[in-house]
């Protein structure tokens, strides 16, 4: 299983400035190089990064709503700060017009049910599928909440619940027959899942949830425990293909890829 050992607050700061944008581009390219390493800290950056999407989701919406006129009559300009480090004002100034959006539109965060550390430590949804692959990929009767032989209503139902549109690849030239699908949950998110079998009985399934970054990235090679998996991002959605074969996987990705 994931080893669960905290990580530093060094390198969790470091993964913060990384989300944020604040490194250099040799910085950049030391904390990829430690997240391809280990395991726990590309799970923290992928669930950083989310949260990053999810926030911005967010904050994009308060933006685009007028500004209620209670508060605009209440506003006073501050006073000038002597302090002459931007970024921390920057960072302070992002925190306080969050919360006064978050406040406005009447969203409350119970912070007693909620602690700071929570952001520190969130799962990513790559480390819940792989979990969830450890339970599936061994069934047989329950493989799969769907068969194949409904493929089409497959892909109708999971393009509607996951909000990204997409079709079941075809991996039979490569040795992998379509098994069907089932529904999961990551990351507070829906997510579909796709199953695969070759003539050995071995399992790999694709993963997909919505992710509006609009940012595509390549397939990278990632590994929880004893879970292997290649990820890439499209415009609208994050995938994995997760299985019992780490040495197709790459391969396998970059076929479905244009597929899916």
């Amino acid at each position: 299983m994931t080893d669960r050992t905290p990580l530093s607050e060094d390198i969790l700061i470091m993964l913060g400035a990384y989300v944020d944008g604040a490194l250099t581009e040799e910085e950049r390219t030391i904390v990829e190089d430690m997240a391809e390493k280990d395991p726990r800290i590309s799970e923290e950056l992928e669930g950083l990064l989310e949260l990053n999407t999810d926030l911005q989701d967010v904050f994009d919406g308060f933006l685009a709503k007028p500004v209620p006129t209670e508060i605009v009559a209440s506003a006073r300009p501050l006073p000038a700060a002597s302090n002459t480090n931007k970024a921390p004002m920057r960072a302070l100034a992002a925190s306080l017009l969050i919360g006064a959006a978050l406040g406005a539109g009447g969203m409350w965060f119970n912070q007693q049910n909620k602690p700071p550390e929570q952001i520190a430590t969130a799962r990513s949804w790559l480390g819940e599928v792989a979990e969830y692959h450890q339970v599936y990929a061994v069934q047989t009767r329950h493989l799969v909440e769907v068969l194949a032989s409904e493929q089409d209503h497959i892909e109708k139902w999971l393009s509607k619940e996951v909000g990204v549109a997409f079709k079941v690849p075809d991996l039979e030239a490569a040795g992998w027959s379509f098994q069907g699908a089932r529904l999961l949950v990551a990351a507070g998110k829906p997510v579909a899942q796709l199953m695969y079998k070759n003539a050995n009985g071995a399992v790999i399934a694709i993963c997909g949830l919505k992710n509006m970054s609009g940012t595509p990235a390549r397939t990278t090679l990632k590994q929880f425990g004893d879970v292997h998996m290649a990820t890439w991002q499209s415009e609208t959605g994050s995938f994995a293909i997760v299985g019992d074969a780490p040495e197709e996987l790459e391969a396998l990705a970059d076929l479905a890829t244009p597929l899916i």
